[in-house]
């Protein structure tokens, strides 16, 4: 197939047929706003057959050209849409939101907050064994895009010396260091004292199952976190990582599948805890927000910032 329309292209088809659709996918409060957001830009709203489509599913985006996720995974798009069709999503404040998110449970499980709160309930007054400073500083991020960044510029502010993992390893302000998955198990990043493991990676056929068994043994009694996609670890190998002693608890904000069945061992588990994929939530002006600058680029001749590379899938 032929590539995605260049931006002269696209801005061209924008001008002759200004037209844009909301998916039913799209929740009422987010298509309220995308709906001004078309007026305000002179769009006429369409139900199908739109120059640009808003939606997270590909049968609400025929004859599209441009196709606009609400939100930041465009799993179920990226795959399913012709090559000659813009893709573009929505990441807007989301990075800090997840970024707090992580900050939250790591200083949560430094600060001991189950423990006083049941004290507080039971009104148990116990200075022994005091929260303390953590005996190992370093932290690694799987994935260095802009959540991953967010989450290593949070987790610097307080004490943390982040490694970054990546498909390329390309250097990164972010992190103290970044290296390439195939240099996971170096003794640059085993030896590293490591508290702290963060997953934010997208759904592609490269992540599913890229957090293996042989990659957490470099790890010992870490924190897991995920707060990208459930696929990047299998329950089986998390399970195996706890009892194994190379993670000492794991927060969980995405699964596989979701909603978590509720047989999965991972409900049962006192070193697991599972938020319902909160930390990440897309707020209405995000999306306005991302659209906004990505409707302007593309009258300008410029290919969005936005754009999924397709081959990768974010």
């Amino acid at each position: 197939m032929a590539p995605e329309p260049s931006a002269p292209t696209l801005a061209e088809t924008l001008r002759t047929r200004p037209t844009v659709s909301v998916g039913d996918d799209v929740d009422n409060g987010l298509r309220e706003a995308l709906l001004t957001w078309a007026h305000t830009h002179g769009l006429e709203i369409l139900d199908r057959g739109a120059t640009l489509a808003i939606t997270t599913k590909p049968e609400y985006a025929a004859d599209a050209a441009w196709v606009h996720s609400p939100f930041a995974g465009v799993e179920h798009l990226a795959p399913a849409l012709p090559d000659d069709v813009l893709l573009t999503r929505t990441t807007g404040t989301m990075p800090w939101r997840i970024a707090e998110y992580v900050l939250a449970w790591v200083l949560a499980e430094r600060w001991q907050t189950a423990r006083y709160l049941a004290d507080s309930a039971s009104a148990t007054w116990d200075p022994s064994n005091p929260p303390m400073p953590p005996d190992r500083d370093r932290a690694v991020v799987v994935g260095t895009g802009a959540i991953g960044r967010s989450i290593a510029r949070s987790l610097a502010a307080v004490g943390h010396r982040v490694t970054g993992l990546s498909r390329t390893g390309r250097p990164d302000d972010a992190f103290d260091a970044v290296l390439p998955f195939a240099e996971a198990h170096a003794p640059a990043l085993a030896g590293a004292g490591v508290d702290v493991l963060v997953l934010a990676l997208p759904h592609t056929p490269q992540t599913t199952g890229l957090i293996s068994p042989q990659l957490l043994q470099t790890f010992d009694r870490v924190h897991l976190l995920n707060i990208g996609r459930g696929s990047a670890i299998g329950t089986d190998t998390l399970v195996g990582a706890l009892d194994a002693g190379r993670v000492r608890h794991a927060t969980l904000d995405v699964a596989e599948p979701e909603p978590l069945d509720p047989a999965s061992p991972l409900w049962r588990r006192p070193d697991v805890t599972i938020t319902p994929h909160v930390s990440g939530l897309t707020l209405p002006s995000d999306v306005v927000t991302s659209l906004d600058a990505a409707l302007m680029q593309v009258r300008d001749g410029v290919r969005p910032a936005s754009a999924v590379e397709r081959d990768r899938g974010y």
